[in-house]
Formats: C-alpha cells, sequence, structure tokens
C-alpha cells in the first residue's frame, strides 16, 4: 500500500448528527402534523418538501435554506411507515457527499412523543465540510425541532 493510500484510509469520511425534543402531544398528532408540508413554512425555516413521500424509492424535492439562498436538490425516500421517514440526498455524485436524513417519533406515553432527527453524512468532502456544514447543520436541527414543538403544542 502506497503513503497516499495509507493517508486516505485513515481519514474518517463519515460524520453522524443527531438532535432530539420531547413533544406534549400524542404521537398520531404528531405525525399527522408533520406530514402537512403545506404548514412547513409556519415552523420550518430549514427546508421544504414539495409533497409529503407515499413510498419506498420515491423521488422527492427539497428545497434548503441557508444564508439568504435556497438549494434545490432531489433525494430519494429510503423508509417511510408510520412515525419515520428516511431519504438519502447526494452532492453531485456519489461518495462525494451523502447525507442519510431520518426522522423518527417515539410514544414515550399517551401524551408524549419524542423526536429524533439524524443525519449521517458519508463521502470524501465530509472532512473538508465537517466544520463549515455538519455543524451548523447539527444547530439547525435543533432550531427546527424545537420550532415544530413548539408550533404543534400550540395548535391545542
Amino acid at each position: 500500500m502506497n503513503l497516499m493510500s495509507r493517508i486516505i484510509q485513515n481519514i474518517d469520511t463519515s460524520s453522524y448528527i443527531e438532535e432530539k425534543v420531547i413533544i406534549n402531544q400524542p404521537i398520531e398528532k404528531v405525525w399527522k402534523e408533520f406530514q402537512i408540508v403545506e404548514n412547513y413554512s409556519l415552523w420550518n425555516n430549514l427546508f421544504s418538501l414539495e409533497n409529503f413521500p407515499s413510498h419506498v424509492r420515491e423521488k422527492i424535492l427539497l428545497k434548503l435554506y441557508a444564508k439568504n439562498k435556497e438549494i434545490k436538490f432531489s433525494a430519494k425516500v429510503l423508509k417511510i411507515e408510520p412515525y419515520s421517514l428516511e431519504w438519502e440526498g447526494k452532492l453531485y455524485v456519489n461518495g462525494l457527499f451523502n447525507g442519510r436524513h431520518l426522522f423518527t417519533f417515539e410514544a414515550l406515553d399517551d401524551d408524549r412523543t419524542l423526536l429524533i432527527q439524524s443525519e449521517k453524512f458519508i463521502g470524501i468532502l465530509v472532512p473538508i465540510l465537517r466544520k463549515s456544514i455538519i455543524q451548523s447543520t447539527q444547530k439547525n436541527f435543533q432550531k427546527v425541532n424545537y420550532a415544530f414543538k413548539n408550533y404543534i403544542e400550540e395548535l391545542v
């Protein structure tokens, strides 16, 4: 193995972020509201979906909002089931900078729901983008989670 191969082999090309929040509403209500993409602008300043997906392998269109810019991209749904949605998006080509985004909702009891929003980034650009993009994305996940919590708790 040559020197360059050893250097590349030792570079961590993945990163995982996760943010959680407890929502004081039943899981059915939380999940139902999460699926209403027309209301995303009332609480979600990070992204919007053109339509809520209905099946695995569906291509979805997203708009990301970052620093007064709107970035459009498509992603493929990997999992859609009650209380869970996962998609994968890619920057240009597979392996450059991929992100697997997951929303999971768990009932804590009849009136409280745990929202877990996470993303696993994989690709050769991860080490370069870890500080600038990935860390700010984690902060944005926290903001969006709390905005959704506040929005749904006020719907009573």
